[in-house]
C-alpha cells in the first residue's frame, strides 16, 4: 500500500470514528426514537421512569415487594457489594436484599436515591438503554454522607411489557 492510499485509508478512517461519536453524542434532548414515533417514545419514556424511580425507592426502602415483576427471566444485576451480580426474574429483590446487608453491616441509616437528569436514552422497538445519574444520601454513625453514580438499564420489550434485561451501577469514584 502506498503512502497515498495509506493517508487516504487513515482520514477515511478518522472521519467515520468522529462521525460516528458526533453523532452519538448529539442524542436529541427530547430523546426521540431511532425507529417508531416520538409519541410512542414519549409513553415509553414516561413508563420507564416510573420502573427506574420503583427500582431506586426500592433500594432505599428496601421494600422487594414492587420489585417482583420487573425483571426478564434472564435478567442481571451489578453492583459494588458483594456478590456484585444477581440473575434472574429476582435478581431486582436479591440485589435491595444485599443493599439492606450492607446498609446493616455498615450502620448507613437513611438511605435514599435522587433521580438526575437524563441525558443517554436510546431506543428501538424492542430495546431502550438509558443511563440515571443518581444521588444517593444517607447517614453513617449520624454522619451525613453522599454518592454520585449512574446505573445504566437495558429495557425488553416481553409479552407487550417493558422489562429490565440488565442493570449496573457505577459510582462515580469508579468513573
Amino acid at each position: 500500500m502506498g503512502k497515498y492510499s495509506l493517508t487516504i485509508f487513515l482520514a477515511v478512517f478518522f472521519i467515520a470514528v468522529i462521525a460516528a461519536q458526533t453523532g452519538y453524542a448529539k442524542v436529541p434532548a427530547k430523546c426521540d426514537t431511532i425507529s417508531g414515533s416520538s409519541d410512542d417514545s414519549a409513553k415509553t419514556r414516561k413508563t420507564l421512569i416510573s420502573v427506574i424511580n420503583t427500582v431506586v425507592t426500592a433500594s432505599g426502602s428496601f421494600d422487594i415487594t414492587p420489585l417482583a415483576d420487573l425483571y426478564t427471566p434472564n435478567a442481571v444485576v451489578a453492583d459494588e457489594q458483594p456478590p456484585f451480580s444477581w440473575n434472574g426474574p429476582t435478581a431486582g429483590a436479591q440485589w435491595v436484599t444485599s443493599i439492606e446487608k450492607a446498609c446493616r453491616d455498615l450502620k448507613i441509616k437513611r438511605l435514599k436515591g435522587k433521580i438526575g437528569h437524563i441525558s443517554v436514552y436510546l431506543q428501538t422497538d424492542e430495546s431502550v438503554y438509558v443511563v440515571v445519574p443518581v444521588n444517593y444520601t444517607g447517614e453513617i454513625k449520624g454522619d451525613l454522607f453522599e454518592e454520585e453514580g449512574a446505573f445504566t438499564f437495558v429495557f425488553r420489550m416481553e409479552s407487550g411489557r417493558w422489562l429490565i434485561k440488565s442493570q449496573v451501577w457505577v459510582s462515580r469514584r469508579g468513573m
